[in-house]
């Protein structure tokens, strides 16, 4: 995303009474395609608050770029930020968008429309790489789901709103008997395939490649700021 930043000029920003859009031509994108993303309205005002009273200038909307990593270490102190948490997760650019993913998740977007905004060609980058599970609400999800004592006998309740209905089902026909061994079969054929798919993964460039280091959620204020103490658009 750093190398975005040095290319980004005004004329790729809309703005509207609604918030704005981002344009990503297809000359500085990853995939060659050029892509249209929706800025959050908070951010909008402030770019548009920044834009240069000449319309007719063109210019980079960050003069200054992304700050080096001496520097982005240096706003981390003075926010109070570590840049390892006790988990040995860190904090630098990549986990911003880790915070950005996260937050989609928590918020229960749905995942494909996490990938979108994020701009990612895999959903596995979305929700496996830049997503902090640390942060996932698993116990509220656990304690919701319904019991299996009398209290959750989706039976009573059934048969509470329709008075009418029968007590007891009807009972399921027979249906023509499955041979097991036909089935083991199979499933042995059909798992030594997808294990040659998941060995090919793990051998692709993506993963040799790919930068594996973890990174954590950073939380709003902390993130807000981390914001103030360096302003890329000033020079």
């Amino acid at each position: 995303m750093w190398w975005l930043s040095y290319s980004l000029r005004w004329s790729d920003l809309v703005f509207d009474e609604t918030g704005g859009l981002l344009r990503v031509r297809a000359a500085v994108n990853k995939n060659r395609k050029e892509q249209c993303l929706p800025l959050h309205p908070e951010l909008a005002r402030a770019l548009q608050a920044e834009k240069p009273a000449d319309r007719e200038t063109d210019g980079v909307v960050l003069p200054n770029g992304v700050p080096k990593m001496k520097y982005f270490l240096r706003d981390l102190a003075k926010a109070g930020i570590s840049f390892l948490n006790e988990r040995g997760q860190r904090m630098d650019y990549h986990a911003l968008r880790t915070t950005f993913t996260t937050r989609l998740s928590l918020m229960k977007v749905h995942p494909r429309v996490a990938m979108e905004l994020a701009r990612h060609s895999d959903l596995r980058l979305t929700m496996k790489t830049y997503t902090d599970c640390g942060q996932l609400p698993l116990r509220e999800v656990m304690e919701s789901l319904p019991g299996f004592g009398k209290a959750a006998d989706s039976r009573r309740d059934s048969r509470t709103l329709v008075p009418d209905g029968p007590a007891v089902s009807s009972s399921v026909p027979e249906t023509a008997s499955t041979d097991v061994q036909e089935t083991a079969r199979n499933i042995d054929a059909n798992h030594g395939e997808s294990l040659a798919v998941t060995v090919g993964h793990e051998k692709s460039k993506w993963r040799r490649e790919g930068d594996s280091n973890p990174r954590y959620c950073l939380g709003t204020h902390a993130f807000q700021a981390c914001a103030l103490n360096h302003s890329a658009i000033s020079p």
